[in-house]
């Protein structure tokens, strides 16, 4: 039976450390090829040493997923706590969204990539987790809407594409580029503000095509004028 791990920091500062070396792992070679020994040899403890803190590669990959996932819940609830507007919160889970990615990009390849890997269950609550997140993000753009300072949209939609653009990132960015997370989410910004902040203009333009969609409708609705019908000339017959 494997020893019980201690605990303390150093426990929690081995365990972190674990799963720091697993991520980096599971993210270079996929977690189905990626073996207990390669991570206790790359964190430099014994095998039984490791059981100590996951029984199980699988209970190390759940690990990584509830970690990832309490990270972004933990960061998304300072935000939508804030009091800050609609506009501003949404940059701030942009950016937020970026940084994450780049600074922990392993964990973030791992969460992204190996859904299909966890247990049923597992996978379950996971999505369950990932749908409240979305519709706390949905809510801060439907106050947007309400308030006036976002445009009206779907709000399903804008989230989808919003994070989406964030968490993405993963697949290309290069650390030895030239683009930061800042300089990132800050073009990421600007793209989407552009489509979804309400100013006088896009007001305008939207109370336009709201107006010019409504006398769409109602000329639709509008009876048809009737038809008028020939009169028909009846020749008399004259009799022989």
């Amino acid at each position: 039976m494997p020893p019980k791990a201690r605990t303390g920091p150093r426990h929690e500062l081995l365990r972190a450390g674990i799963m720091t070396v697993a991520a980096d792992l599971f993210r270079e070679r996929g977690y189905r090829a990626a073996t207990l020994d390669e991570i206790a040899q790359r964190v430099g403890v014994s095998k039984p040493t490791l059981y100590g803190y996951f029984r199980s590669k699988e209970e190390l990959l759940a690990a990584i997923f509830h970690r990832t996932m309490s990270m972004f819940e933990r960061d998304l609830m300072a935000i939508r706590t804030s009091g800050e507007e609609p506009p501003a919160q949404l940059r701030r889970v942009m950016r937020y969204h970026v940084g994450a990615v780049i600074a922990e990009r392993s964990f973030l390849s791992v969460f992204f990539s190996e859904e299909a890997n966890l247990p049923l269950a597992l996978g379950r609550a996971i999505r369950r987790r990932k749908a409240r997140y979305d519709g706390t993000v949905r809510a801060i753009v439907q106050r947007g809407i309400r308030g006036g300072s976002l445009r009206p949209a779907n709000p399903r939609l804008l989230v989808f594409a919003l994070l989406g653009m964030g968490n993405w990132v993963y697949q290309w960015y290069d650390p030895k580029g030239t683009w930061d997370a800042d300089a990132i989410a800050d073009a990421f910004i600007a793209l989407a503000e552009s489509g979804y902040l309400a100013t006088k203009a896009t007001r305008d333009r939207d109370v336009a095509r709201t107006l010019d969609r409504i006398e769409q409708d109602l000329a639709r609705l509008r009876p048809a004028p009737p038809r008028r019908r020939r009169s028909a000339r009846v020749k008399k017959r004259r009799r022989p």
